[in-house]
């Protein structure tokens, strides 16, 4: 995500950005109580039992630029009468996505003009990406020094839109005392509290931790900064075959089979980037809607970004594979699966066999992740309907509402 302020300067600066997260060390501020419980969501796992929002139902938006403007300066006025605002609940009304506006003949010059990070643009969240890496390499003490890191997130697999890119490190650990996950489990505490340490004299910004991760953010340029998530790891999949890592996996509780997910993440890297440009187009496309079409604040957990790379993905390869085909049709084509979502049922079979992951099936539909066989990606969203609900508009408004049936991907 790219964000206008850095953490620093926000808690230099608490009179601008009043809301305080009561758990990141050190602490993170912002200004309006929606972009805290996303926080709270997002990095926490949690959010408020309820939410109140007032708020004044508003004509739209026509491009990117002016909803991202309008969403940094709205206010209300005090000579709005009582009957003019919506109390909401729980939930709010979804906000109008600037594709509502774009028509079947400008989609593909809207998704090359706003989604599409330019090459000036790419190189430069590269670079400071790849200085925070060089720092760890030359800076890192034995016990912490890399053996290799891995870039992921949308900047390492080339699924980043334009202004929001992210980025996890995870840093497989070169010291032979690090040799298995539990190990690297029962240290994790420390060894997050000693790269926070040397961390916090690099090129970057300490924005807090999470069980698993420091999360840093860098500048890239101007004011902007994006935030990067740094994962210590084992790579076991240069020790290990896949099928004993599965095994070691299996029979252990959610948060055990966590500590794996870093570990894993050349597999998910892998599966995302070697797709074809147009096919990234795509996810970039689904991303966008997603991030501009829902209230982020309604308490649920909607679906992140990777669950929808994959569906997008599995859609591709069970409708279409071709390296080129009609945008338009393919956008048209993952929104239906996401109406139809209980009818979704894909198993990658690159890394494990479906058989494998029956055992760890708690709903009937599943898209996996097809770096784990115990991970189904639907499993954390807790609000399909809604997405249902939101695609189904998508579907009604002027960019698709002439495509009906199966129309294909050509």
């Amino acid at each position: 995500m790219v964000r206008q302020y850095s953490f620093e300067y926000r808690r230099q600066h608490p009179d601008m950005f009043p809301e305080a997260c009561g758990t990141c060390i050190p602490q993170r501020r912002f200004k309006r109580p929606v972009d805290h419980q996303r926080h709270d969501r997002d990095k926490h796992g949690h959010c408020p039992e309820s939410f109140y929002d007032y708020s004044f139902r508003n004509p739209g938006y026509t491009s990117y630029s002016a909803l991202s403007a309008a969403h940094g300066t709205q206010s209300h006025s005090s000579t709005i009468s009582k009957s003019s605002v919506v109390y909401h609940a729980r939930e709010l009304s979804p906000p109008l996505s600037p594709l509502y506006d774009v028509s079947k003949y400008d989609l593909d010059k809207f998704v090359k003009d706003e989604l599409e990070p330019d090459t000036a643009y790419n190189l430069r969240c590269c670079a400071v990406v790849h200085r925070l890496c060089e720092f760890m390499k030359n800076n890192f003490p034995a016990e912490l020094q890399p053996a290799q890191i891995i870039k992921g997130g949308s900047l390492g697999k080339g699924t980043a839109v334009k202004g929001k890119s992210d980025a996890d490190l995870v840093v497989f650990l070169s010291n032979s005392k690090f040799d298995s996950i539990p190990v690297l489990q029962s240290q994790m505490n420390k060894i997050l509290n000693d790269m926070e340490s040397y961390l916090r004299h690099g090129a970057c910004t300490i924005e807090g931790k999470t069980q698993h991760a420091v999360m840093v953010s860098v500048t890239c340029h101007k004011e902007h900064t994006h935030d990067v998530d740094i994962l210590p790891s084992v790579n076991i999949l240069d020790k290990y075959s896949k099928r004993a890592i599965y095994q070691m996996m299996k029979g252990l509780n959610d948060k055990d089979q966590y500590f794996f997910s870093a570990a894993l993440s050349p597999l998910q890297l892998e599966f995302v980037s070697q797709r074809p440009p147009k096919l990234k187009s795509l996810i970039r496309l689904v991303k966008f809607w997603r991030k501009t079409s829902f209230n982020e604040s309604t308490g649920k957990r909607l679906p992140t970004s990777y669950p929808l790379e994959v569906i997008t993905i599995s859609q591709w390869l069970h409708e279409c594979g071709r390296e080129n085909f009609d945008l338009r049709k393919g956008f048209y084509n993952v929104l239906k699966a996401l109406v139809n979502y209980r009818n979704l049922a894909y198993v990658c079979e690159d890394n494990y066999k479906s058989s494998d992951v029956k055992s760890s099936l708690k709903e009937s539909y599943h898209v996996m992740d097809p770096a784990n066989p115990f991970n189904n990606l639907m499993g954390r969203c807790d609000c399909w309907e809604e997405v249902k609900r939101i695609a189904s508009i998508c579907l009604a408004k002027p960019l698709l509402i002439d495509l009906r049936g199966d129309v294909g991907w050509i």
